[in-house]
């Protein structure tokens, strides 16, 4: 876990906590619902301040979904959560690009460091020093809600697991 990281959990502790809960949980499912769409749902934190730039808040958002949902095999067990961050700015609303550190920071305060090496961020390679429009990480998990590494049956090919990126 590097400074950064450290300091949105402190600075944040609340919110990250609320969020983690809601994106790891199980989802509710009703007993009649046989339809893939009780394998989907999205989570929304309320905007926070960039640790980074004070003038900039960032959104985040998540989407957890069935695996189902990413691969032909409808009968894959197991689930995807996508975590999309993207920064604006505080009284324009304008968006602004954020530092890749500062994301990475982000996903590993959200996530965790034990479910870091099994994250990938999605989208074309970017270096460790440049900016992002939107970052955008998934993690996978089995069916006992544990991470994964990236069934084969998915088949994005922009996707890298966050210490090679």
């Amino acid at each position: 876990m590097n400074e950064l990281t450290t300091r949105i959990q402190i600075q944040h502790n609340q919110e990250l906590s609320a969020f983690r809960q809601d994106i790891t949980s199980p989802s509710y499912r009703s007993s009649t619902s046989a339809s893939l769409n009780a394998d989907r749902r999205s989570v929304r934190m309320a905007p926070v301040q960039s640790v980074g730039d004070g003038n900039a808040n960032l959104t985040i958002v998540a989407d957890v979904e069935g695996l189902a949902w990413l691969t032909a095999d409808k009968g894959l067990l197991g689930s995807c959560i996508t975590v999309s961050i993207a920064g604006h700015r505080r009284n324009t609303g304008t968006r602004v690009h954020l530092p890749l550190a500062e994301c990475d920071a982000w996903i590993e305060a959200i996530l965790g460091g034990s479910w870091i090496t099994h994250v990938y961020r999605a989208g074309k390679k970017v270096e460790s020093d440049g900016k992002l429009d939107i970052a955008s990480y998934r993690v996978f998990l089995d069916e006992r809600r544990h991470p994964v590494s990236k069934p084969s049956a998915v088949a994005d090919s922009s996707l890298r697991r966050l210490e090679e990126s």
